[in-house]
Order: C-alpha cells, then sequence, then structure tokens
C-alpha cells in the first residue's frame, strides 16, 4: 500500500518516520526547506528558527523521547534549569524548571497574593495528577470508535474526579482563589495565549497542564527544533520512503482505486490513502467537492473557530550585546497586538546558528488574521510599523540594538502564506476553550476512509509535542506500536 502524505513539518514528518517501517510513503513538502512552522531558512552566515519556540518532550517519556527512542534517533536537547524570563509591569519574573522554586519566587515577587498563588499551584498540582496519567497514554479524542472507548475504560476513576472540570476555564480557577484582576493573572494570560492560542478562557484542564508542564523540562536544542525534522526526514529516507521537496499539491480527489492528487505544475500522482499533515482549512481548500463536503460536515464545529496570525522578526546580533544568559524571554509591552511577545535566542557557542561571537534571534507575537492589509503597499507600510516597535523592544533587551544588529528581517502573516502555505497566515491551531478542546476536538479521522489530517488544527493541538502526537495517532491506526 502507497501511502501519501501532504505536508513536511513535524507532523508530516513523524507520520513517515513511523510509518515507512512498514509501508511503501511519499511525502510531498511544497516549500524548500522541511519543519514547517518549526523550520528554518538561512541569510550568509546565519541560521534563523521560523518560530520563536521552546523545546518540549524530550524528557523521559515525552513525546519526542518516545518517537526519537521508537526510531533509534539521537538528538541532543539541553535541560534549562531557568526556562524563560518574563517582564511584565517592571517585574522580572524568572520561570524556574524547579515549581517550588517557581512558586516561591512569584510569591515574593507578587507577596500581597501569596496565598491566592500557592493554593491556585496546589489545585493545578491536583487536576494534573488525574489528567496526566490519562494523556500519557496519548488518548484518542474525540471518541469515535469502541477501541477509543476501551483505552480510556482504565481511568475511569481519575475521570471521574476531573469531570467537574470540564467545562471550567482557568479564569473559573484563579477567581475561585481571589486572583482575578492581579498582575498575576496577567502573567498566566500571556503564558496560556503562547501554548493554547487563548489566554485565561482556556480549558481548565489543559490549561493545567500548559501552566505546570515546563516543570517537566523544557530544552535548548542546538540548531533549533528544526533538527527534529531533519531527523525525522532522515530516519524516513533510511526506512525507504520518498520524500519530494518543492512539490506544492493543489488538488486532491478521490477515484476508485485511492486519491489522486495534483500539484502546481499541473502534475499527478495516485495513492492508496492519503494524511494530509496541514491545516482543515488548507485541506478543504485543495479538496474536490465530495471530498470538501464530508470535511464540512466532520468539522462544521471548527470551522467556527479562528486561529491567531503572527508577525515574525529576525536578526543577528555581536554577543557582546547580551547582557544575562536567558534564553528564551516573554516580554509584555502594551503597544503590542497581543500585549506580549515572545523572543527566542541563539546559545553561546550554537554554529549551527551563527558563527562565534555573534547570536541570532526570533521574536513574535500574536496578531488577529486580517490585520494587516492585502493590499501590498499598506502591507508594507503596515510591516513597517510593526518591524519599528519590535526594534523598540529590542533595544531595550539588548541596548546598542539598533547601531548593531544584522540581517534584520521581518516577517507578517503573508510570509508564513508564502514560505508554509498557512491559509491566511495562520498558525498555532485553535483556541483551547472547553467548547473546542477535549471531547469536543478535531479527530484526524475525517469521515472518509483512507483520509486523515493530522497537525496542529487537530487533537491535542498546537506545538511539536501536540502536533507529533496526532501522527502517533495515525500511525497506531495503521498498526504501528509505539
Amino acid at each position: 500500500m502507497r501511502i501519501g502524505i501532504i505536508g513536511g513539518g513535524i507532523a508530516g514528518l513523524t507520520a513517515a518516520a513511523l510509518l515507512s517501517e512498514a509501508y511503501d510513503v511519499v511525502v510531498y513538502e511544497g516549500a524548500r526547506e522541511w519543519g514547517g512552522s518549526a523550520g528554518k531558512f538561512s541569510r550568509g552566515e546565519f541560521t534563523f528558527a521560523a518560530g520563536a519556540t521552546l523545546g518540549m518532550g524530550f524528557e523521559r517519556g515525552g513525546i519526542h523521547e518516545r518517537v526519537l527512542s521508537h526510531l533509534g534517533i539521537s538528538l541532543e536537547a539541553e535541560l534549562l534549569r531557568e526556562v524563560m524570563i518574563i517582564e511584565l509591569d517592571g517585574q522580572r519574573i524568572t520561570y524556574h524548571k524547579d515549581k517550588r522554586k517557581f512558586v516561591k519566587h512569584l510569591s515574593e515577587i507578587f507577596e500581597a497574593d501569596k496565598e491566592g498563588i500557592v493554593s491556585f499551584y496546589e489545585e493545578l498540582d491536583q487536576i494534573v495528577s488525574r489528567i496526566e496519567p490519562i494523556m500519557e497514554t496519548l488518548p484518542v479524542l474525540p471518541l469515535r470508535t469502541s477501541g477509543d472507548i476501551k483505552a480510556l475504560l482504565p481511568h475511569t476513576v481519575d475521570g471521574l474526579m476531573i469531570a467537574p472540570y470540564l467545562m471550567q476555564t482557568v479564569k473559573t480557577l484563579l477567581a475561585r482563589h481571589g486572583l482575578l484582576g492581579t498582575t498575576f493573572e496577567r502573567m498566566v494570560d500571556g503564558i496560556l495565549l503562547d501554548s493554547m492560542q487563548t489566554g485565561i478562557e482556556a480549558s481548565a484542564l489543559l490549561g493545567a497542564i500548559a501552566l505546570t508542564i515546563y516543570h517537566r523540562g523544557a530544552y535548548y536544542v542546538p540548531g533549533g527544533l528544526f533538527r527534529i525534522a531533519d531527523a525525522l526526514k532522515e530516519k524516513a529516507l533510511e526506512n525507504g520512503a520518498e520524500l519530494q521537496m518543492g512539490r506544492q499539491m493543489t488538488g486532491i480527489r478521490r477515484v476508485p482505486n485511492g486519491f489522486l492528487l495534483s500539484d502546481r505544475r499541473g502534475r499527478f500522482e495516485l495513492v492508496d490513502e492519503l494524511i494530509c499533515a496541514m491545516p482543515i482549512e488548507g485541506v478543504m481548500k485543495i479538496s474536490d467537492s465530495s471530498i470538501e463536503r464530508m470535511l464540512k460536515k466532520t468539522y462544521r464545529h471548527q470551522q467556527k473557530l479562528s486561529q491567531w496570525a503572527t508577525f515574525t522578526y529576525y536578526a543577528a546580533i555581536p554577543e557582546h550585546l547580551v547582557q544575562d544568559g536567558a534564553l528564551f524571554r516573554q516580554v509584555h509591552d502594551r503597544t503590542l497586538p497581543s500585549g506580549h511577545a515572545f523572543i527566542s535566542l541563539s546559545k553561546i557557542g550554537d554554529e549551527y546558528r551563527a558563527p562565534t561571537g555573534y547570536r541570532t534571534l526570533t521574536m513574535s507575537c500574536h496578531i488577529e488574521i486580517g490585520r494587516f492589509s492585502k493590499e501590498r503597499n499598506l502591507y508594507a507600510v503596515q510591516e513597517q510599523e510593526m518591524q519599528q516597535v519590535f526594534e523598540r523592544i529590542l533595544e531595550g533587551q539588548f541596548p546598542g540594538f539598533n547601531q548593531h544588529a544584522l540581517e534584520r528581517l521581518p516577517g507578517g502573516p503573508g510570509a508564513w502564506v508564502r514560505y508554509t502555505f498557512r491559509p491566511d497566515g495562520g498558525v498555532g491551531g485553535y483556541p483551547q476553550l472547553p467548547g473546542s478542546s477535549l471531547f469536543r476536538a478535531a479527530s484526524f479521522r475525517t469521515g472518509l476512509s483512507g483520509l486523515s489530517i493530522i497537525g496542529d488544527t487537530i487533537f491535542p493541538g498546537a506545538g511539536t509535542i501536540g502536533v507529533t502526537t496526532s501522527a502517533i495517532h495515525v500511525a497506531r491506526m495503521y498498526g504501528v506500536d509505539i
């Protein structure tokens, strides 16, 4: 059986590496780089991570560790004792891996709210102690088959204990502990937006995981997260998979013996079964009318949701401008569309990213889809205005930035459309609200035999560990034991 995979991001390459052990697999990637939203690009001596992203899931039992171990891949990932710095309302908050140390730190910074903060994290721990054993089995949600239900049965007691939280939000939890309207609430809101595509309106169950997951381990991957994609690509090739770069598929049609795919040059490919590692909206856009009707029926709830776009900025700076050891930082600034931006910086000596004496950075913030004009001249003006805001913030973080920075490269949502083919530049999947997550999330099962969708718009959602999980679900469907 020949399985086609459209999309060479982390989800598509994970599926390819796992399935190519037993099947004839071909991957079609429209861009000239592997990795999708977790990819890279180079300018001269410098390499930039496409997204400002932390490494997660490399701890023992973590999602990436499971996949890499299964495939026999070794990849360097450096554990961070200090995950990031959060700058908010004049406070400099160190996000410690050690949870006790972090809660103590927060209690000292927000002394007036100490009691509420401590009890808030105690409740998060209670939730996580119940939901984490369930999530570690990588359950398939929403439930679609008897097998999905059977897999959850051993966790009935835990499920009943957390059931009251199903329709609650993190805002509910904050209110319970007297923390609404505080600066601490704003900090929580910012952390959630970066990981769950929504702030304190996020699902209480998934929010509890998001607010404690860094304490399991956050990592710096030398070079960037694109090295996961490179490792998966090499393993897929080793297993005999066919990988086609620069092959943008523009049509999907169901035929009696499989799926007929067409690319932008009018060439055709026939596969027996198809996995689309791309957003649901992107699959609909290139599908024929019969497939599109089925997808609209299956994902009717998701059609009411909207993703965020992002504005991203890249630069290289001399090492002497960096005055502290923080590699990741979240900076709150009310002039930004979402109120804050996330900055990732290459590590000293990471020659995958920059030559000796220099470091590269990626900075991004959420923006609403549609905020940038489709008219070229106005788009250019808006991009320049955002670049000026970013450079003002970066000058504050790295004094001397405006004088010494090299390779200043702004990237609005149009860049994500052009280079990663994301519809409208949307990234990160859907907001993880009580009504759009877990049992109400989007399934990898499309309702059409032989066609699956994986990636950040599918349960469990965004981030490399989220999209990898969706790829594992599909691989298990095909009999891969992982």
